[in-house]
């Protein structure tokens, strides 16, 4: 998987994330279901960038690692 690939998807995942939360400050007062469904997605969602952002570096450090013994 390409730094780019990674790097949009977690662009992506934390535009999700806004957009969930907005969507969550719309609904109205009355609207408790879809309210409870989009809280799950977003603690579902929560964390998940600050990972892919670890895992990225890790990557790098393993590709520049392989580079040095090649």
């Amino acid at each position: 998987m390409s730094k780019v690939a990674l790097a949009d998807s977690t662009c992506r995942i934390q535009q999700a994330q806004e957009v969930l939360s907005l969507w969550l400050e719309a609904t109205n007062k009355n609207d408790s279901g879809t309210a409870k469904l989009i809280g799950a997605i977003i603690s579902l969602l929560d964390g998940i960038p600050e990972l892919m952002d670890s895992v990225e570096g890790e990557l790098v450090d393993m590709d520049l690692s392989l580079d040095g013994k090649a």
